[in-house]
């Protein structure tokens, strides 16, 4: 729903992995699973040692001692804080790290229109809502970020699928 890892992948000549791996880079994604009420109880702590572990396996394979490291959305933010958990321990891993689309400071975001959501209010009520439900669901994400271009991901389709009762026209990223 949310977490498009494909993205960097779509199709032949539409492809950063192709690119990368043709220009003599080994390529490694993490994706993250969509998280269930069985994890809820995972916190960031988590989310660090699993993307440190999956570093630490990645630098195995490729026999590397560090590697370029690009973190898109929350995968950035997460990326962001293994940055700072490896420079207070004095681990030198990362090469180079690309943020792409990660909110790090949300004063930042106000006049952005990502600061609809990155907003502390916001936050406030998604971790309610994640309280008594244990998690916030990708589905209510999607349906956020939607509304950040409503002309494109909601009205366009809207308009076109039920209105006019057209078959939705390929799309590879809708595909997935």
């Amino acid at each position: 729903r949310i977490n498009k890892f494909y993205a960097w992948d779509l199709a032949p000549t539409r492809s950063c992995v192709e690119f990368l791996v043709e220009h003599g880079h080994t390529v490694f994604i993490v994706s993250w699973r969509n998280p269930t009420t069985d994890h809820a109880d995972w916190g960031m702590d988590s989310y660090i040692a699993a993307l440190d572990r999956a570093s630490e396996v990645a630098c195995e394979i490729a026999k590397c001692d560090e590697l370029n490291m690009v973190g898109a959305c929350s995968g950035g933010i997460t990326g962001a804080l293994l940055m700072g958990y490896w420079a207070a321990k004095d681990i030198k891993r990362a090469n180079t790290f690309t943020l792409l689309v990660a909110i790090l400071q949300l004063e930042g975001a106000k006049d952005t229109s990502m600061g609809l959501f990155a907003n502390f209010e916001t936050l406030e009520l998604a971790r309610l809502f994640s309280r008594t439900q244990g998690v916030l669901p990708g589905s209510a994400l999607q349906k956020a970020f939607a509304w950040l271009r409503p002309n494109d991901l909601i009205w366009a389709y809207w308009v076109n699928n039920y209105l006019l009762g057209n078959e939705p026209p390929a799309f590879d990223l809708l595909f997935w």
